[in-house]
């Protein structure tokens, strides 16, 4: 098992320990006791529920026997860890409890999302609108550039000044060991860079070099514009289904961000450690 797939099953476990009564003889207490049942495990009924959702995360076919037999043999460890956890008491551990919860509200909190999103109703209307959006901000034109990308102004500033009276690939060549980045890029639209590498990148012709080196967070930029192509954007159609997960998304983020605004949050002040506070004894 890799890292990340033994780190997700502890979060996966994590939740469903939390869920899970001490004296309740049904995974999941907070689920019908009347759910058909997947198994039983050590007299615990397991809801078939809990194998539907696992075996949906997991991308697995019940109807394979092969694949549910993994989804059953995945819950059914949950399972028997659950009952060694209430065995051994391990949630009177204050960080073990809290391990839990902080998983259990996170899995709380994913599915809260998707119930925001799978509420909201969304028509083509809006999809179109968003479709209009997007496609206005990609631009009309793709780019092929060249690009050197500095640690410093000083050399940036050579040189875009040696640019200025020699062919750009020349500079490029002898700059290009001693530089963050040396590179060619083919079909770009400004709307994908940084914003002012992309107003620059706009502002040039075919064949130009930027006369003044461009500062963003990666460092100083001097880039030069081989070919411009025309942008012809993906139909509607085509991107009609990620744009709705892009809005749904968006409706949620609304809902979550109503939610922040009504709230009644008092933090309190952190303590101040003894340590901090003592007065240092006289010399």
């Amino acid at each position: 098992m890799t890292a990340r797939a033994s780190s997700r099953t502890t979060l996966v476990l994590l939740a469903l320990l939390a869920i899970s009564g001490c004296e309740d003889k049904s995974a999941g207490s907070t689920l019908s006791a009347d759910l058909p049942l997947a198994e039983t495990v050590n007299g615990q009924r397991v809801p078939q529920v809990l194998l539907d959702v696992l075996a949906r995360e997991r991308k697995l076919d019940l109807s394979v026997p092969e694949q549910r037999a993994r989804a059953v043999l995945e819950l059914t460890d949950y399972i028997l860890l659950d009952q060694a956890t209430r065995a051994e008491s391990y949630m009177k551990d204050p960080t073990f409890a809290a391990a839990v919860e902080i998983n259990r509200l996170q899995g709380q909190a994913n599915a809260a999302m998707g119930k925001f999103r799978d509420s909201a109703q969304v028509d083509d209307s809006v999809l179109r609108t968003e479709y209009q959006q997007q496609i206005a901000k990609a631009g009309t034109s793709e780019y092929d550039f060249s690009q050197l990308l500095f640690d410093n102004e000083d050399d940036a500033l050579k040189a875009a000044g040696e640019a200025l009276s020699k062919p750009f690939n020349e500079v490029f060549d002898a700059w290009s060991k001693r530089v963050k980045q040396a590179r060619a890029f083919q079909r770009v639209r400004p709307a994908q860079l940084p914003e002012l590498l992309g107003k620059e990148l706009s502002s040039l012709k075919s064949g130009e070099t930027g006369k003044i080196p461009v500062h963003t967070e990666y460092g100083w930029h001097v880039i030069h514009v081989g070919a411009i192509s025309p942008f012809v954007p993906p139909t509607f159609e085509q991107l009609k289904d990620g744009i709705r997960d892009t809005v749904l998304a968006q409706i949620g983020q609304k809902r979550l961000e109503k939610l922040r605004s009504e709230a009644s949050i008092t933090t309190p002040e952190p303590a101040t450690p003894a340590a901090a506070s003592a007065e240092k004894p006289a010399n």
